[in-house]
């Protein structure tokens, strides 16, 4: 995997994050807002908005919120700091609670109600300023007319502005989490740039720092989220050309299977490994196969089209190995000639 496919690992995480942060821009009316938008309105809307309704984004999002343990204030705010919990993904996930008829205030009113019956003062004043002055910040994001002639890293500034503007200190705790994932995504791109000629290991390990660095408090439960082989492909990414520089097939297979063993333990690593000596040696018949048939074809052409068939399936299972693979191999050819 080439470096440009870190950069669209780290986008589609990013705009995962990004798909959460808004309501979309609504009209003042009702009637104003089944009106069709323009290509150009539709362009700056579609800029920043929400991908759907963050429907089954994160099954535990309602963590701190569940009926059985409600979590403290300071606790919340703990995990908040620190990245374990998303405030805007927590109230995405209290929103699907609220009836699909619910207007966006009647569905606010109904989290407000929760909270009340949930918590004990003085948390419950606290949690509560939380989410209100969170509700206000949407209110005034969709009155803002956003700019349309800046980048995204231009446009995203002066969301970041806006944003303190209306929660002061409290956008930290909002949007603090989200901020470090852009930043890392502007980093990465300058990292992949200067780097590229770092020997592997350094690269790896510098990356690792720039990515705590980046990311602060919130990444330990940022790197817990991601999938790890989105790990093992950043860091073959990383290390793509000290890789591409081995020529001996013994040195790479040795190559991956430590590399597996470090994200995947020694046992699944030994079945990868194992699964790509299976499909070499596969290949390896196939290609022995096919330069078999192309010398039973040269040196037989006067045999009928049955007598031929015959004879090359013969020569395919002795090559492949049984009659289900000889099939098999059949089978695929054929589709691939009907894709041509």
């Amino acid at each position: 995997m080439d470096f440009k496919k870190i950069i669209i690992i780290i986008v589609i995480f990013l705009f995962f994050f990004l798909g959460l942060l808004y309501f979309l821009k609504q009209n003042s009316t009702t009637d104003q807002s089944k009106q069709s938008l323009s290509p150009e309105e539709q362009m700056v809307r579609d800029r920043i908005s929400p991908l759907g309704t963050g429907e089954g984004f994160w099954d535990e999002a309602i963590s701190p919120f569940r009926e059985d343990r409600t979590k403290p204030y300071l606790e919340l705010l703990e995990d908040l700091k620190t990245g374990k919990v998303n405030f805007v993904w927590e109230v995405w996930a209290l929103r699907r609670k609220c009836k699909p008829e619910y207007t966006p205030d009647q569905c606010n009113a109904t989290i407000l109600a929760y909270l009340d019956s949930e918590y004990e003062s003085p948390d419950k004043e606290k949690v509560k300023d939380l989410f209100l002055s969170y509700f206000r910040y949407e209110e005034e994001y969709r009155k803002w007319e956003q700019p349309t002639d800046l980048s995204f890293v231009e446009l995203y500034e002066k969301i970041k502005a806006k944003r303190r503007d209306v929660l002061g200190e409290k956008a930290d705790l909002v949007f603090g989490m989200e901020e470090s994932q852009v930043s890392f995504l502007e980093g990465t791109q300058n990292f992949i740039k200067q780097s590229s000629n770092v020997p592997a290991e350094q690269r790896v390990k510098q990356f690792e720092d720039l990515k705590k660095k980046t990311y602060g408090s919130y990444y330990d439960a940022l790197v817990s989220r991601e999938d790890k082989y989105d790990h093992y492909q950043v860091e073959m990414s990383l290390r793509d050309k000290e890789f591409n520089a081995l020529t001996d097939p013994k040195e790479k297979e040795k190559y991956l299977n430590k590399i597996e063993t470090k994200y995947f333990g020694k046992e699944k690593a030994a079945s990868l490994s194992e699964e790509r000596a299976k499909e070499t040696k596969f290949y390896e018949s196939i290609a022995k196969y096919e330069s078999k048939e192309k010398e039973f074809l040269k040196e037989n052409g006067g045999l009928s089209p049955q007598e031929k068939e015959k004879k090359l399936k013969e020569l395919r299972i002795q090559v492949l190995g049984s009659e289900e693979e000889a099939d098999a191999y059949v089978r695929r050819k054929n589709i691939e000639e009907a894709g041509k």
